[in-house]
Order: C-alpha cells, then sequence, then structure tokens
C-alpha cells in the first residue's frame, strides 16, 4: 500500500491519520512493520502537469538542443534558475535547494547533480510556469490549451 495525502489543515488533518491508523493498526499489531514519511508539500500536481506541457510545446517549437522533452526540461530549468537566482522572491528558494554541480560518470560521461524539477517549491514551480510562458512566446511558441481546459468555452 502506498498512500500520499495533502495535509491542508489541523482537523482534515487528524482526519486523515486517524483513517490511516484504522487502515494499518492490524498490520501493525500482526507485527507488519509500515514506514511513514512526513514531508513539506513541493510543488503541485496541477503545476507539475501545466510546466511539463510548457516545456513539450518549446521542444516541439525550437527543436535542436531542445528536441528532447527530458533534456528540455533540464536546459529550461538551468537557464531559469539562472536568470532568478538573485531574484529576492526566489533566491531564498534555490539556496534552500543547494548547488547545481557537473560530475564525471562511472563510464566517462558528463552528469548533471542538482536541482531537479521535483524538488521545485511551489513558488519556484509558479515562477518557472511564469518563466516558461516568457520563454516561450519570446520564441514564437504557441502553447496548446492543457487538456483539464477541453470542454470549456472562451467567455
Amino acid at each position: 500500500m502506498k498512500q500520499t495525502i495533502t495535509l491542508a489543515e489541523p482537523v482534515q488533518a487528524h482526519k486523515a491519520l486517524a483513517a490511516l491508523w484504522r487502515e494499518i493498526k492490524e498490520d501493525i499489531a500482526a507485527g507488519r512493520r509500515k514506514l511513514l514519511t512526513v514531508k513539506d508539500e513541493t510543488r503541485r500536481d496541477g503545476q507539475n502537469a501545466h510546466f511539463h506541457a510548457l516545456i513539450a510545446d518549446i521542444s516541439k517549437h525550437i527543436g535542436g538542443e531542445l528536441a528532447d522533452e527530458d533534456d528540455a526540461k533540464r536546459i529550461l530549468l538551468s537557464a531559469f534558475r539562472i536568470d532568478t537566482l538573485n531574484d529576492p522572491d526566489f533566491a531564498d528558494e534555490w539556496r534552500k535547494l543547494g548547488d547545481l554541480r557537473i560530475g564525471r560518470g562511472l563510464r566517462g560521461e558528463t552528469v548533471l547533480l542538482g536541482n531537479q524539477t521535483r524538488n521545485l517549491s511551489v513558488r519556484l514551480a509558479s515562477g518557472f510556469i511564469e518563466w516558461l510562458n516568457a520563454f516561450g512566446i519570446d520564441h514564437g511558441v504557441r502553447f496548446k490549451a492543457p487538456k483539464s481546459w477541453q470542454g470549456m468555452e472562451a467567455r
């Protein structure tokens, strides 16, 4: 069993943890160990889907070094980091993530170490989305509407 629960406020958190306890208490009593991890929320699922869609559109439009979406994500995140490293809105967030480094792999390859999108805070993910939009517009990218918007009419 793997569960992810967002704990947003005290009453909801208490109810969620009580429900989890009811679900696992027999296993614990029977000696089957469980692992509970509680961590700060990083980016949200909606942000994740949004910036991945923007990156896909940028990748398709620009091509070249950005043709591979996974490579494009790393390249664009690196550029976003450089552009916002000293920005007062993001400087503390970047410091928390640590330094970006380049290392040598076991087969002599270059390996990028450090920042990854999965570690972005909600604030950094929001900034990354805004930055991707601006980058795309500057490069003539025509972004597609997200799938979650399908069926919605312009008003």
